[in-house]
């Protein structure tokens, strides 16, 4: 594999991570798309896109999300255990 395409591998993963810690911390606070977007001075298709995996977010809105959502920036990245 070379350096170019094990980037676009972790790239590709982290933002798949991100989308369902983001998917699964809304839902788990009963928020819609709209209130989380609302929350974090977002719009609700990059929240749509976050949780799908499709969108690439600045920093400035990984961290109004994790605000809105009430956790650390790290947990938003944070694998699943085994």
């Amino acid at each position: 594999m070379t350096e170019s395409e094990s980037f676009v591998s972790v790239s590709t993963q982290l933002r798949d991570t991100f989308g369902r810690k983001v998917k699964e911390l809304r839902l788990s606070m009963k928020m819609s798309q709209r209130d989380l977007a609302e929350g974090a001075g977002v719009r609700q298709a990059l929240v749509s896109q976050i949780e799908r995996g499709e969108a690439n977010p600045t920093l400035d809105s990984i961290l109004r999300i994790a605000a809105a959502l009430n956790v650390s920036f790290a947990e938003l990245f944070e694998l699943p255990r085994s």
